[in-house]
C-alpha cells in the first residue's frame, strides 16, 4: 500500500528523479552501504564538532534497525538522496504523559549535486502525505544545531522557514532553561500532520 502513495517518477528542475521504498529487510547491502556512506559523507564532521560525536558503530546499528523504512531518490538507476523513517511513538508536554503517533525522519541525506532542486523539498512532503495516510499525529526529526555548523544551520532553516515546521514542545531549547539547554545541540523539530 505505501507504494501506492509514492510517485514513480518526478520531473524535478533538468533532474528526472524515481523513488523507491525498502523496508530494512528489503534493502540491498549496496543500497544498505550507499546509504551509510552517503550519510557519513555528509554529517561525520557535523556530529564531530556537536557533543553529540561520531560513532560509526551506533549510527549502523541505527540504520539496521528492523523497523527503518527508506525512500531512495534515483536518477538514471543510480541512487542520489534518501530518507530513513519510522513510525514510532512519541511523548507529549501534556500532564497525562501521553505519548502520540508519529513518523519520525531519522535521516535525509542527499548528494550535494542534488541539492537546491526542489528534491528534499519533494521527499519532506512524501513523508507528510505517508503520515498522514497512516494517521499519525506528527512528523518529527531530529537536527544537530551547533553555533559552528552554517549547514546544518540552513538546514534547520529548510525545515522551519520553507516547509513550515517547528520547534517541538519537547526539544531542550523549550523545555529547559537557556543555560540548560545550550548544553544540548540538537533540536527536535517537527510539523502537526
Amino acid at each position: 500500500q505505501l507504494k501506492l502513495l509514492i510517485s514513480s517518477a518526478l520531473q524535478l528542475n533538468i533532474i528526472t528523479l524515481k523513488i523507491e521504498y525498502y523496508s530494512f529487510e528489503n534493502l540491498s547491502t549496496e543500497l544498505r552501504e550507499w546509504t551509510f556512506e552517503l550519510l557519513k559523507l555528509n554529517m561525520k564532521k557535523t556530529y564531530e564538532n556537536s557533543n553529540l560525536g561520531w560513532n560509526e558503530r551506533e549510527k549502523r546499528k541505527e540504520m539496521s534497525d528492523k523497523d527503518c523504512r527508506y525512500l531512495i531518490a534515483l536518477n538514471n538507476g543510480k541512487p542520489i538522496g534518501f530518507v530513513m523513517f519510522q513510525f514510532s511513538w512519541e511523548e507529549t508536554m501534556s500532564d497525562d504523559d501521553e505519548e502520540i503517533e508519529v513518523i519520525y525522519c531519522y535521516e535525509i541525506q542527499l548528494f550535494e549535486i542534488a541539492r537546491n532542486k526542489g528534491l528534499g523539498t519533494f521527499l519532506m512532503r512524501t513523508l507528510e502525505e505517508i503520515g498522514r495516510h497512516w494517521k499519525m499525529k506528527k512528523l518529527i526529526l531530529t537536527a544537530i544545531d551547533t553555533k559552528e555548523n552554517k549547514i546544518n544551520k540552513s538546514a534547520i532553516d529548510f525545515y522551519l522557514n520553507h516547509l513550515g515546521y517547528q520547534i517541538d514542545e519537547i526539544s531542550p531549547s523549550k523545555v529547559l532553561l537557556p543555560e540548560e539547554a545550550k548544553d544540548y545541540d540538537y533540536e527536535i523539530i517537527s510539523k502537526v500532520l
